[in-house]
Parts: C-alpha cells; sequence; structure tokens
C-alpha cells in the first residue's frame, strides 16, 4: 500500500573549536536578477515562491482533489495555503504556522510543506490519482552550494561590549553523531548599525553515516566592532530571525 511519508527533522550535534568569520560589505545582497533557492522539507523552490505565490484556490482539477492514503482530502483549503511549486505530475504546499515549533537547540518550525504527486502504474491505485505524499513541518532554508546550514543558538548573550559572538552550532546533517568541529564555516558575516547577520554552516563528513541526534559544537565568530544594542540575526532561514 502507499503510505503518507512523514518527513521529520535531520539530525544534528558536534564538540568544541574555535574560528573566526570575516565580513561582507554592509547591507550586501544579491546581484539582481540571481534568483536565491530555498528547501524546506526537502522541497526547494526560489524565495520569490514565499511571497509572490498563488493561493491553493488557484488549483483546479486533479491536484485540488488529492487525497491520503485513507481517501481523506490531502489538505484543508481553508487554511492559507500558497502553491509554491507546481508540474504536471507534482505541487507543493506551503502555509505558516499560527505558531512556531521550538524543538529545541535551534530547530525551529515556522510553516508546513504538503507535496502532492500523480501516481501512475500502481495496482492498487486507479491511474492518474493524486496523492498526499509527503507532509513535513520546517523552516525555508537558503540553499547555497555545498555547505549545508546549521542549526544555531547562542552559547550566552553577548554583553555590549562583546567583539565576538559564541554559538552553538548544530549539523542538521546525518553525521553518526560526530563534532562539527573543523568544518564549521562562516558563510555570511554582514554587520550593519542594528544588526549582526549571520550565515553558517557544516561542511559535510561524506561516505554513510548513521543519524542519532549531533552534539552541538561550540564556534565563536569574531566581529569588527563591539556588539553594541545589535541584534544576532541567523540569516541562513527566511526570513531571517534572531
Amino acid at each position: 500500500m502507499l503510505a503518507l511519508v512523514v518527513a521529520l527533522a535531520a539530525c544534528g550535534d558536534g564538540a568544541t573549536e574555535v574560528a573566526t568569520g570575516s565580513q561582507e560589505s554592509e547591507g550586501a545582497v544579491p546581484a539582481e536578477g540571481d534568483a536565491q533557492q530555498v528547501d524546506c522539507g526537502g522541497s526547494v523552490f526560489d524565495v520569490s515562491g514565499l511571497s509572490g505565490a498563488s493561493s491553493v484556490s488557484s488549483l483546479s482539477g486533479g491536484p485540488a482533489g488529492a487525497v491520503d492514503d485513507a481517501g481523506a482530502p490531502a489538505f484543508d483549503p481553508s487554511k492559507d495555503w500558497k502553491v509554491v511549486t507546481v508540474s504536471r505530475r507534482r505541487v507543493d504546499l506551503m502555509r505558516e504556522l499560527e505558531q512556531p515549533r521550538d524543538n529545541g537547540e535551534g530547530d525551529i518550525r515556522t510553516h508546513e510543506v504538503r507535496t502532492l504527486e500523480q501516481i501512475t502504474g500502481s495496482t492498487n491505485v486507479p491511474g492518474g490519482t493524486w496523492l498526499l505524499t509527503a507532509s513535513v513541518e520546517c523552516t525555508p532554508r537558503l540553499v547555497d552550494g555545498e555547505v549545508p546550514a546549521a542549526d544555531l543558538t547562542l552559547a550566552h548573550l553577548p554583553s555590549p561590549a562583546a567583539t565576538s559572538i559564541g554559538l552553538l552550532v548544530r549539523e542538521r546533517a546525518c553525521a553518526s553523531g560526530a563534532s562539527a568541529e573543523g568544518r564549521i564555516e562562516v558563510i555570511e558575516l554582514v554587520e550593519t548599525a542594528e544588526q549582526v547577520r549571520l550565515r553558517v554552516g557544516v561542511e559535510s563528513r561524506g561516505g554513510d553515516q548513521t543519524c542519532p541526534s549531533n552534539p552541538p559544537t561550540p564556534f565563536t565568530v569574531a566581529l569588527n566592532a563591539p556588539v553594541g544594542d545589535r541584534e544576532v540575526v541567523d540569516a541562513s532561514v527566511v526570513p531571517p530571525g534572531p
């Protein structure tokens, strides 16, 4: 029988290391025309899909009548679902949760994504049936080359005079429970008058890895100026959050 795939969070954990980040130009933004992509629970789409997406009421035909593996409607049309990707045989819906779900250690889920797919060639489902194949709570994260984003928390609140920020970095990818020491990378550091915007990732270990919970790895980012009253922001999530 076709089963509903419920995708849950990736793992994350590490040990101790100290390193510094380099500063980008203040207020740096992607060049116009550079489409940034985000990943939320395995669904990848342009950032513009978060704000410019059509309402679920725009769906018609098969996707609008999609069901789960028990035959119930695949989504509640009264909720504020947006169509973030659509193709001939797949549709991804996203909505913002009424309240973010804080799973601890930097893993905060802000959205829900549901994937609808047209199933063909199955003996127990009529050809062309649209089914709910994945449902996941997630946070949209920027996709940036080969360095996956990580969950971040402050190791402690920095004092206004501090010229560095202590983080606890939890790797999201499977890493056999190993520390992320030596593999943490500052992807972006932008200091403005109001914010310290950070994007931090962890280089994958590669090879076959098991997926126990990864330990948080201490990591220090050096700043060009004291923290002051600026907000420290994780810019790898969309929209950026403290």
